[in-house]
This record gives C-alpha cells, structure tokens and sequence, in this order.
C-alpha cells in the first residue's frame, strides 16, 4: 500500500465542500466581529498617535509572519502526492518559526538597549512569541482541510478570537495600552494552535530532506515572494504615511484600512477555502493538461460570478456609509477617517479577482507565472503612494484605488491566459448586479436625505441606510436574476 493511501489527509469529499464556506464564513464573521470590538475598545481608550506607534510596529512584525509562513499552507493543500511531502512541510513550517521569532527576539533586544523605547521593545517581543506559533498553525490548519475538518477549523478559530477579545479588552481597561494588544493576538495565537494540532491528530514526524524537498521549496519560494510583495503594496501606505503625514495620520489611515480590511477578510477566507477546495477537485478530475484547464475554467464560470455578487454589495456599500459607520463606532473624533473608508473600499473590490489567482493558478501548476506580475503590481502602489501621499490622506488612498485597478488588470490577464478563466463573460454577464448595486446606492442615499433620520443617532442612522440599502439589492436581483440567489446559497 502507498504512503498516499496509508496515511495521506483525506481529501474533502462532495458532501462538504456545500459546508466549507458557511462554516468558514461564520468563523470570518465571528473573527471580525471580535476584532472589530477590539479595535472599537482601543480606538476609545488610545489616542490616534498611540494607535500608529502600534500600526507601525504591527507592520513591521507582519514582514516576519509573512517569512515564517513562507507557503508551507499553500503546499499542502496543494499537494496531490504522499503523506513524506506533508511532514517535511510541517518540520519547515516548525523550523521557519524559530528562525523568525529568534530574530524578532534580537530586535527587541537592540530596540530596547539602543533606542531606550520599552514599551516598543515589549511589544516586538509579544508579535516575535506570535511569530514563533504562527506557521506551525498554518501547516496544520492545511491538514485539517485536507482532512475534511473544516468544521473543526472554525470552531478553533472562533475560540481562539474570543479569548483574544476578553483577554485584550480586560488588559486595554487594566492600563496596559497598546502592549494589551500584543497580548490580545498572543492568546488567540496560542490556542488557535493548541486546537488545531489536537482536531488533527497528525502523527508529528520531523523530516528535513526527503526527494520532494525541490517541489516544497519552490512552491514556498513563490507563494513568500508574492507576498512579500503583495506586503510592500499593502503596507507601503502604513510607512509612507507615517512618513510624509505624521503618526497620528497613521492612526486614522490604519483605522480605515482596519475598517475595510475587516469586511474584506469576511469575504475573502471563505470565498478562497471554497476555491482551494473546488480547484482542487477540478484538477483531481483531469488526466491530461488540457483537461486540466477545461475542468478549471468549468469551475471558474460559477466561482467568479459568485465573486462579484458577494463582493460588490459589501464594498460599494461600505463605501457610501462609511461616515455613519465611522460616527457610530468610534466617534466623532475619528471622522476624518470617513473619506479613506469610502475610497479603499473601492480598492478592496478592485482586489476581489485576485482571491482566485493563488488557489487557481497553484492547482493549474503555473504560480510561477505570477510573480513578475506581482513585483509589478508592488512597484506601481508604491510609486502612485510616494508620488501622491504628501497632499493628504484622501490622496494616498486614491493611489491605493490606482494600484488595486493595475493588480485588477493584471490578475484576470494571467487567469486567462494560463487557465482559459471565464472572467471576460462574467463580468459582461453581471449587468443585473450592476443595476442591484446602483438600486443600494440610491436607496441609501434617499434613506439618508430624509430629515427624520438625518437627526437621528448615528448607530439607528448607520442601521436604516444598511438596511434600505440591502432590500434594496437583493429586491433587484431577485426580479431580474433568481438563480443568482441560489448559487449564493450553495455556499
């Protein structure tokens, strides 16, 4: 008997892949919901500046998680071979952990004996312990899927970000500042971590070489140079800011992109589970190359329309409610972030194509494809953010609309080109979703102008115009494309 068969995670039969996206969905829903009240507890008890200092030092530390994940996940719901590739996997996964954390030890170290900046030095230190945890949680997270324990997955992550929350909102109100933060994302680190390695029941073997050490690294090599510079496009915003703008400006900019980044992870994690897992089975169907493809754009034709139909209510109304949204959750004091709010959720649905290009093209066997592109795509934000940022917050964000529109533009190109993705007929076919959203924006807008609720508190205001906004949509597309709602239902 082969080690694929004696030992291999099971692959996610027919039967789940229906409940792999609502049980990852309502694990997002509750990780964002937690991180949102933590962000609104510390956005009340920290000032702007406090807030930047912990944006800064945040960002710095995700370089590090970033490394230290460096696709050992990607590999192993990739993998299509035996059980040897997915521990050696792991004992990397273990291996980069240590390495990354030692280094952010040495940082805090010199942080705190040079520049005398204590409560930074604390803080690296806490993301470095973070670090250390965090892609052994990733590898075995893979497992898990792979296993057809998704269920499992989610119950581990809401567990986790529920007692990061308690933990964080006790020690924001005990006076520990931004370090209660730190201490929040430990916790839920440890024991997201502790849970998955239980549900998995994975056998550890330690195993460095082994004859698939060149598929692991080069998919490794790929998938971390992609992110890497997918870092440097997401996080040039946080430094530049802080550059031309000042710290406190990097509070109110970070808050947007919190803001918009939470809604974005609520669609983004479950909509990318389901691709891995539909992609996946899609290339276990196909025995020649371009079978591979035929089965992949198949696929592709339900997934991508699935994309725009979620996504497109969610960003676009974001986008016209952020300052009741804003006023409601953290105050008046912070409306300044209200504008960067409307202007990044432009550029987070201009990034929803790209939820697909990982999963697609890993399983098409072409990732390789994408990373000249993905340099590229870094380049141009960073440029159009050096070039713009100085005149204001609501300029650096519009350079983010600018760069999101190139990774748009070169996301789908790529799809297409190596996998034949259905985008082009998915985009010319969505017209009654486009008339569903301009149906939500002027609901929201009429909801707005009428005066009874324009004096209302901002949180009854916030709900009126969510809700006029969302019959709205879904009265449109249930008139117009029915079967629409039910392939949303299918998640």
């Amino acid at each position: 008997m082969s080690d694929a068969v004696a030992g291999d995670p099971a692959r996610p039969r027919k039967s789940s892949l229906a409940s792999a996206g609502g049980s990852t969905l309502a694990a997002r829903v509750v990780s964002q919901i937690a991180q949102l009240l933590m962000f609104i507890v510390a956005a009340r008890v920290l000032s702007p500046a406090e807030f930047g200092v912990f944006t800064l030092v945040g960002a710095g530390s995700t370089l590090l998680f970033i490394v230290g994940g460096a696709g050992w996940r990607e590999f192993i719901l990739g993998w299509g071979g035996g059980v040897r590739a997915v521990h050696q996997a792991v004992t990397y996964s273990i291996l980069s952990g240590y390495i990354l954390a030692m280094l952010g030890f040495i940082a805090a170290g010199v942080i705190a004996a040079v520049f005398q900046l204590l409560e930074v030095a604390w803080l690296s230190l806490i993301f470095s312990l973070c670090v250390l945890f965090s892609p052994m949680s990733g590898a075995y997270s893979a497992i898990l899927v792979r296993k057809d324990k998704v269920k499992a997955l989610a119950i581990a992550s809401i567990a986790s970000e529920i007692a990061g929350l308690v933990l964080g909102v006790l020690l924001l109100y005990r006076g520990w500042g931004v370090l209660a933060l730190g201490a929040s994302k430990l916790a839920a680190q440890v024991i997201y971590l502790a849970l998955v390695v239980f549900w998995a029941q994975w056998r550890l073997q330690l195993l460095l070489t082994g004859v698939t050490v060149r598929e692991i690294l080069g998919v490794s090599r790929e998938i971390l140079f992609m992110r890497i510079t997918g870092f440097v496009g997401n996080y040039a915003s946080t430094f530049i800011v802080g550059l031309f703008l000042g710290v406190a400006n990097v509070g109110y900019f970070r808050a947007a992109e919190r803001i918009v980044a939470s809604f974005s992870e609520l669609v983004s994690e479950p909509l990318r589970l389901v691709a891995w897992m539909v992609f996946r089975k899609a290339a276990d169907r196909a025995d020649t190359p371009v079978r591979l493809r035929h089965e992949l754009a198949g696929e592709a034709a339900i997934f991508f329309p699935l994309l725009l139909l979620i996504s497109g209510p969610i960003f676009v109304g974001l986008a016209v409610v952020s300052p009741s949204l804003i006023e409601a959750l953290l105050g008046q004091s912070w409306l300044p972030a209200a504008p960067v709010v409307s202007i990044l959720a432009i550029s987070a649905l201009l990034l929803t194509p790209a939820i697909a290009t990982e999963p697609l093209l890993t399983v098409a066997g072409k990732i390789r494809t994408f990373t000249p592109f993905a340099v590229l795509n870094s380049a141009v934000v960073v440029v159009a953010l050096f070039a713009v940022t100085r005149f204001g917050m609501d300029a650096a964000a519009w350079a983010r609309v600018a760069g999101c529109g190139f990774i748009f533009a070169t996301s789908v190109w790529v799809q297409v080109r190596h996998t034949d993705a259905p985008w082009w007929g998915a985009i010319r076919g969505s017209a009654p979703i486009y008339t569903a959203l301009i149906a939500m924006i002027a609901a929201v807008l009429a909801a707005r102008a009428l005066a009874p609720i324009a004096q209302s508190p901002a949180l009854s205001q916030l709900l009126i115009e969510t809700l006029a906004g969302a019959i709205a949509y879904f009265a449109i597309i249930l008139l117009v494309r029915p079967s629409y709602l039910r392939t949303m239902l299918w998640l």
